[in-house]
Parts: structure tokens; C-alpha cells; sequence
């Protein structure tokens, strides 16, 4: 009995013996690799040290320990310890992860053109705002941040877009989760465009779209760009389609912070897993602008937060998923004039808007024995309150005579203060609904894969906001052509629509083919039956050919070949300040008597009111064509695309002239011993009468935009040894901006001292227009080492020319208006006419005026570096280097004797 009580002390002391054991984990390079996950016997988890290495007790015997570590195979050992033991355990690289490290945008190879920009890329970028991802795409450039002016998206089109052709970027359509964001009740314009050095009119957003300034990146998971033809399912768009996904499931705790020379920006989110089938996500984004570090005079501020949620149930045990969205965004531009200025107290500007929305997104997915296998439905109601808000000392040199009449007619004015602060603002409160079905399926029929879909949508736009609000006895402007309007007083628009589409996929041995066919059908609702467009329906055909050629074997790697060919229709509809602007007034002053006495001073206006809706009005069309060739070897990836894109009636402000008659009376021949509690009596005061064209803005379709070009990219696989990649991308633009309808013009000229302005409006076929065409280039090295955590990047990039030129106008016009209203053509004889010879347009002899730019040089540089656990350190410096060749305006060579200067920052993300 003794003899086995020791025995047993003895066994299990030995069991109870710890051996020391230390992992060394390097690469094949032999580079030590921190943090790699180590699971011990399948329980207890650890992380290798900087030096890549643990350090470890663990009992005598038997061990499992994994190893696993991203980009790289996992491994396992099975050590038997009887005694201290050392490891140095080789990680091999999987190059196949490596491969899809993808740091800028990627080109998807199915059958609509589109860019693919995912997290990593995100990252390495370090955006402050969404503008800066349109970097990625090909033609894009970097460009230092703009954020104390409106940001509009351009596609397929380089900066310089002149005036009156913003539907280009009015007609990209934005989504974020798959929910509409519409801006088509936004009517925030101040009032006084001219205040400040006409700072508010840099801040306007009506008519041109979504302000990429107002989208934060730090939760966007992935983004696609369309920039060809996009299916049935998406309508409303001219130009292309922006999809934005964001973060959804389980994440650690995020920051970021950024500091460059113009923001800083602040970041902090997560994403929560409340139960196997439920998760929630969480953030919150605030950013701080300014146009110039060392001048606070301007900023910008945009604060964002956002609740997710992403449940995944079940439906007469068939899955269902709900997604829903909670946002909060708020944006303000702050302007205010130089400390130094007198008025630096009083004057100011300030615009701010305020958006929440609530979004549900349901996804039903049903068995294949179904016709529709998934069954979607979004909701999404968006709620804006925005206000212009502007503070103005006004001084009078002397007497002032202000109109206060809203109505047609006679009416008598008043005499304005000679100095006083002018308050006045726009108050908006935008209301957007939209509701989007969509049905889908999948049938193999005669050897032929179809993949269908049906759906409809349904938009709703309508602003509650007071509008124009200022005291019409105190406006910022004395020339005032405006009165003050409720917005909640415009009718609301609605857009219904619904598509139809397939997709077909059918092989013939080794060839493969693709054909997309669908159809859009829209009308818009709520818009009365004088509207041209109430009684419109517009047909959008989209179709998308995709061939598969055999591959061809080169060293024994196949080569893949595919040609895709697009064509679609787009129409994109007015908006609600398109359809509905606001009155204009004239006001013509009959009588200004004015007397130091204050009881005998009198003025007395003629009032016209101008209603300025085009009942014409139309959706702007454009038409698009592509072809593009994609080559594919092993992991070197190209492609080249021609697109040529059409759009002859563009929204553009036009001017219009009515013939208008007033009396101006002799103000010498006032009596005032005859006068009355409502001012003199005119009955006997001489008069005559004084008729004139009177202009007035109109929004037409008239702007017509032509585009074309040949984008391309190549990518390289990353080169294992040095883990780099090389991309080149660019584009060459071509876009041709015209005006399509006459143009009306009034000479500036008197003849004679004769009363009234000039007696005639001029008829002509065309005003300023532009070709602009230009060859971007891009190449970009990128080199991503695991085992550092590190990336890096430079790219060079520039443009190989860049040409501007303004096309020669036409002096001579075609007709022209008398003060009858009545259109004549204008004739040899006219030429001669004392009057009539002025209508000819003095027109340059340097038109046509060109710009000329040869190439331009610059080198960029970005590193992101792990440099504490799941702490991640980043810097940029873009310009680092820049060169610019001399151009030649008009043929005269012109030395740059300004560059831009370099723009840099850094930021920290850190993961808890």
C-alpha cells in the first residue's frame, strides 16, 4: 500500500510538470510577424509580440496549436513536451489573398461599366469626404479638398463645366443601402446672391445634386460607380449611378481622426451582435473645414450619425431579412467678412440643413420552384430642415424709393430708411417618400439562363418650408425683383414608375454569351394638366450585349476575352424649382416727388407680375452607347472603352422679353395744394406714356451636352518578393457644351436721349460655346506587406493635354422684336437702320479663344503602418512633386509662374 501511494504521488507530480515554450512566427522572408492568432489545444488565444514571438508555460504532453494569420495559410504543430522547447514557425504566403488587396478602384467585367471601390482602398485613400474617391476612377485626378463650397459629381466629364449645364450632375443618382437620396424639393438659393463677394452663390445646391461635401466615407463599406448603362431597375438619371453600401455585422470598436492643412475630422463607431440572427451598428462622424488655415473667415462643419439594424428572420419558414436605417446629417457653411472690414460685426451668411431619415428594406427569398425567388421592398422617408440665414448693412446714398405692392397694378411705394440691417432667409423643410418593389427570378429555358426581374417605384418630393422671408420695407437690395414666397404653398411632384428586365446567359461550346434587355416606363405625377409634361409617359430602353471569346492558351495560361456592347435611353425630370419658380415683379416708377416735408413726399409704381413657369418644360434625355474589350491573363487584368453619350435638352436659365407700358409723369407739375390723404392728384399732371421690353428668366430646355471618349486600366498582379502592384488608368474627355433654342439679346445702347430703353430685342442663333477635351493619365505602385502591416503607395499622374476652347458666337442676328411684340427677320437694310445696325453683336476678333495645356506632372505619396496592436497610423502628401509646362492662350505662350503647393495630413484609426 505504501509502494502505490508513491507511485501515484510520483504520476501525478509528473503531470503537473510545466515546460517553458517559445514561437517565433516570420515569414518566408524571415520577417517576424506581430499579432498572428495562435489558439492553444483549441482554448486559450494569443497574439505573437512586435518581435513576432510568445513566450508560454504549458503542461508536460501532448499540444495542438494553430496558427493563422491574414494573406498567409494557416499551420498547426503537435508538440510533446517533456522538456523547454524553442519554435520558429514559417508562414507561407497565400498569394491568392494577396491578389485581392486591391487599393484603388476595380474594374468589373460584367455588363455595365462600372467602378468597384472597397474598404481597403478607402483607407489607403484617407478621404475627408466622398469627392475624393472620384479620384479612383479613370481620368480622375487628386485634387486638394474644397470644402467651403459646394462639391457637384462629374462623370465622365473633367472640371470647367460652364454655366447652364449642370444637369450632367444633377442626373447622377445616388443610393446608399439601396434607398434613394432625392434633391429634387431642394430650393435653398439666397436670396442675395451678391452678398459678400457673391460668397452665397458658391453655396448653392438647388438643381445640381447631391454635395458629395455632405457623405462621410468612414462608414462605407464598398461603393460602385456606374458609369454605362445601368439595368431598368434605376431610372430618373441621365449621367450614372452611385451605390453606396454600408458597414453591417459585428465590428470592434472604431476611431479615426484625421488632421490635414484644411480639416479635421473625428470618427468613432461599432457594430454589435444583440443575437445570432440581429446586429446592430453604431457611429458617429464630425468634421471641422476651413478654406484656409489662416483664415477663419469661412468654414464648413458637417456632423453625421447613424443606427443600423439587420435582422434576419424567418416567414412561413422561408427567410426574410429587415434592414433598417436611423440617420441624422447636419451641414453648415459659416461666412463672415475680415475682422478688419467696418461691417465685420453685422454682415454675415450662414447655411445649414439638417436631414434625418428612416429607411426599412425588407428581403424575402423564396425556393427555386418559385417563378420569383426574392422578393424586395424599401421604404425610405427623409425629413430636411434648412435655412439660409443672412444679416446686411445697408446704406443709402440718398432718398430711396422702395415698392411693396404684390400685385399687378398701381400702387404707391415708400421711402426707405437711409441705413438700416437687413435680416432675411430661405427656410426650407424638403420632404422626400420613396417606395421601391422589386421581384426576381431564375429559369433555365431551351439551354438559355434567364434571370428576370419586375418591380416598380415611386417617389414623393414636396417642401413645407416658409420660403423667402424679409421685411419688403427693409430688403437687401432696392432692385428687388421678388416678393416674399411660402414653399409649403408649391405643389408636391411625384415620379411613378415601373421596369421589366432580363438577363440571358447561353453558351455554344467554348463561346458565352450575355444580353440584358429591359425597359423603364415613367410619368410624373401630381402636376396640372396645363404642364406639357403632366401628359407626357417616357420610354427608357436598356440593352447590354456581352461576348465571351474561347480562351486562347499562352504558355500554357489562358487568356479571356470579352467585348460588351450598351445602349440606353435616360430621362431625368425637372425639378420642383425648375416647374415652379418664383414670380418675377417689375416695378416701374411713374412719380417720384419727393419733399422735405415728409407728409408731401409721394411716389407712385406700375407693377407688373411676371408668372416665369414653362409649361414646356420637359425631362432632359440622353442617350448613351459604349463598347468595351476586357483582357484577362493571369492576374494582369485590361480594359478599353469608348462611350459616346448625347443630350440635346438640358435645363438652362433662358432669357425671355414681354413689352410693358407705364406713365411717367412731369413730378414738376404736382400740386401740392391739391393734395389728398392717398397723395397728390394726378388727374392733372402731365404724363406720357413710356413702353419697353422687360426681360425675364426662364428655365428651358435648351442645353445641349455631348460626350465622348476612351477610358482605360491595366493592373498587374501583385509581384510576389516586393508584393507590388502596378495600375495605370486614364481617360481622354471629350465634351461639347452648346445652346440649342434661340437666344435673346438686348443691345446696350441709347440713341438720341430717346425715352424708354433700345426699341428692339435681338434674335440669335447661339451664345458662348465650349470644347473641352483632355488625356488623363495615372500610374499607381502600390506594395502591401502582411507581415509589417504596412501599405504603400505613389502614384504619378497628370494630364498629357488639356485644351479649352470657346467657340466663335454669331454677330448677326436671325430676327428680331419691336415694341409690339411682334418677330421680324432681320434684313440687309436692317444693317443700315439707325436703330436696328446695333442688334449686330460686337464679337471678337480673337474668338474662337483657346487655352492650350500640354502635359503636367505629379507625385503623390500615401503609407499606412500598424504601429501599436490595433493601432494604424496614415500619411498622405499629394503634389509632393509638380510640374506644369508652359500653355498657350490663343497661341501666346504663357510661363506658370504659381504651382500648386503640396497638400498633406496623417491620421490615426484605432480598432478596441
Amino acid at each position: 500500500m505504501f509502494v502505490g501511494t508513491i507511485c501515484c504521488f510520483v504520476a501525478v507530480n509528473a503531470q503537473e510538470n510545466k515546460y517553458k515554450i517559445n514561437i517565433q512566427v516570420v515569414d518566408e522572408d524571415s520577417i517576424a510577424l506581430k499579432n498572428v492568432n495562435i489558439l492553444i489545444d483549441k482554448t486559450s488565444k494569443i497574439n505573437t509580440d512586435i518581435n513576432g514571438e510568445i513566450n508560454l508555460e504549458l503542461l508536460q504532453g501532448h499540444h495542438i496549436i494553430n496558427l493563422s494569420y491574414d494573406n498567409y495559410h494557416s499551420k498547426e504543430i503537435n508538440p510533446i513536451l517533456t522538456k523547454d522547447q524553442s519554435f520558429i514557425i514559417v508562414l507561407q504566403s497565400n498569394n491568392i489573398a494577396l491578389q485581392e488587396v486591391i487599393l484603388t478602384a476595380r474594374e468589373d467585367k460584367g455588363l455595365t461599366t462600372k467602378s468597384i471601390i472597397n474598404r481597403k482602398a478607402m483607407e489607403h485613400l484617407q478621404p475627408s469626404s466622398f469627392s475624393d474617391l472620384m479620384e479612383l476612377l479613370p481620368g480622375g485626378l487628386a485634387k486638394t479638398p474644397n470644402l467651403s463650397s459646394t462639391n457637384r459629381a462629374l462623370i465622365r466629364e473633367n472640371s470647367g463645366v460652364p454655366t447652364g449645364y449642370a444637369t450632367s450632375s444633377l442626373g447622377i443618382q445616388f443610393m446608399v443601402d439601396d434607398n434613394i437620396l432625392n434633391t429634387n424639393s431642394d430650393m435653398q438659393r439666397s436670396i442675395n446672391q451678391s452678398q459678400m463677394g457673391y460668397a452665397p452663390s458658391a453655396h448653392n445646391k438647388i438643381a445640381t445634386g447631391v454635395d458629395m461635401r455632405s457623405l462621410s466615407t468612414n462608414d462605407i463599406e464598398s461603393v460602385e460607380i456606374v458609369r454605362g448603362i445601368p439595368s431598368a431597375e434605376y431610372g430618373d438619371l441621365t449621367t450614372g449611378l452611385i451605390k453606396i453600401e454600408r458597414k453591417l455585422g459585428k465590428t470592434p470598436l472604431q476611431a479615426r481622426l484625421k488632421v490635414d492643412g484644411f480639416s479635421k475630422q473625428y470618427y468613432i463607431g461599432k457594430g454589435f451582435k444583440v443575437k445570432d440572427n440581429w446586429s446592430l451598428n453604431t457611429s458617429f462622424d464630425f468634421l471641422d473645414a476651413q478654406s484656409d488655415p489662416s483664415d477663419d473667415t469661412q468654414n464648413y462643419q458637417r456632423i453625421s450619425a447613424s443606427i443600423r439594424s439587420d435582422l434576419k428572420l424567418k416567414l412561413f419558414n422561408y427567410p426574410l431579412r429587415w434592414k433598417t436605417n436611423l440617420d441624422f446629417a447636419g451641414n453648415l457653411d459659416n461666412v463672415k467678412l475680415d475682422p478688419d472690414n467696418s461691417l465685420a460685426g453685422i454682415d454675415s451668411y450662414k447655411s445649414y440643413s439638417r436631414r434625418v431619415s428612416v429607411a426599412n428594406n425588407f428581403i424575402y427569398t423564396l425556393p427555386k420552384k418559385y417563378f420569383f425567388n426574392d422578393v424586395t421592398f424599401n421604404t425610405s422617408i427623409q425629413q430636411g430642415l434648412d435655412r439660409i440665414e443672412q444679416t446686411q448693412f445697408v446704406q443709402y446714398s440718398g432718398p430711396r424709393a422702395l415698392p411693396t405692392s404684390t400685385e399687378a397694378g398701381e400702387s404707391v411705394g415708400i421711402y426707405a430708411k437711409p441705413t438700416f440691417i437687413a435680416n432675411y432667409m430661405t427656410d426650407g423643410k424638403p420632404l422626400d417618400i420613396n417606395a421601391r418593389f422589386r421581384t426576381s427570378g431564375k429559369r433555365v429555358l431551351l439551354g438559355m439562363t434567364h434571370a428576370y426581374e419586375l418591380g416598380s417605384d415611386w417617389r414623393y418630393s414636396k417642401n413645407n418650408g416658409r420660403g423667402d422671408v424679409y421685411d419688403v420695407t427693409q430688403p437687401p437690395s432696392p432692385t428687388m425683383t421678388t416678393r416674399p414666397r411660402a414653399f409649403k404653398d408649391i405643389p408636391a411632384t411625384q415620379n411613378l414608375a415601373a421596369f421589366v428586365g432580363d438577363k440571358i446567359d447561353y453558351k455554344i461550346n467554348n463561346h458565352a454569351f450575355t444580353l440584358y434587355a429591359g425597359l423603364r416606363v415613367s410619368k410624373l405625377l401630381g402636376v396640372d394638366k396645363s404642364y406639357k409634361i403632366s401628359k407626357q409617359v417616357f420610354a427608357e430602353p436598356r440593352l447590354n450585349f456581352q461576348y465571351g471569346l474561347p480562351q486562347f492558351m499562352i504558355a500554357g495560361k489562358p487568356l479571356q476575352v470579352d467585348v460588351t456592347l450598351g445602349y440606353g435611353q435616360f430621362y431625368k425630370q425637372p425639378t420642383t424649382y425648375y416647374l415652379y419658380p418664383n414670380k418675377q415683379f417689375r416695378d416701374y416708377v411713374q412719380l417720384n416727388y419727393y419733399h422735405n416735408d415728409e407728409q408731401y413726399r409721394y411716389v407712385n409704381y406700375m407693377t407688373y407680375v411676371q408668372s416665369v413657369e414653362n409649361k414646356e418644360l420637359t425631362a432632359a434625355k440622353n442617350i448613351k452607347k459604349e463598347i468595351r474589350v476586357d483582357f484577362t491573363y493571369n492576374h494582369h487584368n485590361f480594359f478599353v472603352s469608348y462611350y459616346n453619350e448625347g443630350m440635346r435638352n438640358g435645363f438652362r436659365s433662358v432669357n425671355q422679353y414681354t413689352v410693358n407700358s407705364y406713365r411717367r409723369y412731369d413730378a414738376t407739375k404736382v400740386d401740392i395744394n391739391n393734395w389728398t390723404a392717398n397723395g397728390p392728384d394726378l388727374s392733372n399732371v402731365p404724363y406720357s406714356i413710356v413702353t419697353e421690353h422687360s426681360a425675364y428668366s426662364q428655365t428651358a430646355n435648351g442645353s445641349v451636352t455631348k460626350k465622348q471618349g476612351i477610358e482605360f486600366q491595366y493592373s498587374s498582379p501583385r509581384f510576389k518578393g516586393i508584393n507590388t502592384r502596378f495600375t495605370l488608368s486614364g481617360a481622354w474627355f471629350e465634351t461639347k457644351y452648346y445652346n440649342d433654342i434661340p437666344v435673346y439679346e438686348k443691345p446696350s445702347v441709347s440713341i438720341g436721349g430717346a425715352i424708354g430703353s433700345f426699341p428692339y430685342i435681338g434674335i440669335y442663333e447661339n451664345d458662348d460655346s465650349y470644347k473641352n477635351s483632355n488625356l488623363n493619365y495615372n500610374l499607381m505602385m502600390d506594395t502591401y506587406v502582411p507581415s509589417l502591416d504596412l501599405t504603400f503607395s505613389a502614384s504619378v499622374q497628370g494630364s498629357i493635354f488639356n485644351h479649352n476652347i470657346r467657340e466663335k458666337i454669331i454677330g448677326k442676328p436671325t430676327g428680331y422684336i419691336d415694341l409690339e411684340g411682334q418677330t421680324h427677320a432681320y434684313t440687309i437694310a436692317d444693317e443700315s437702320d439707325l436703330y436696328k445696325q446695333w442688334l449686330i453683336r460686337n464679337v471678337a476678333t480673337t474668338n474662337p479663344l483657346s487655352r492650350k495645356a500640354s502635359y503636367t506632372l505629379n507625385v503623390n505619396l500615401k503609407v499606412t503602418k500598424s504601429i501599436y496592436k490595433a493601432l494604424r497610423a496614415s500619411m498622405f502628401v499629394t503634389r509632393i512633386y509638380n510640374y506644369e509646362n508652359p500653355y498657350y492662350y490663343n497661341n501666346v505662350r504663357v510661363e506658370q509662374e504659381r504651382k500648386p503647393a503640396p497638400y498633406f495630413g496623417m491620421e490615426l484609426n484605432y480598432n478596441f
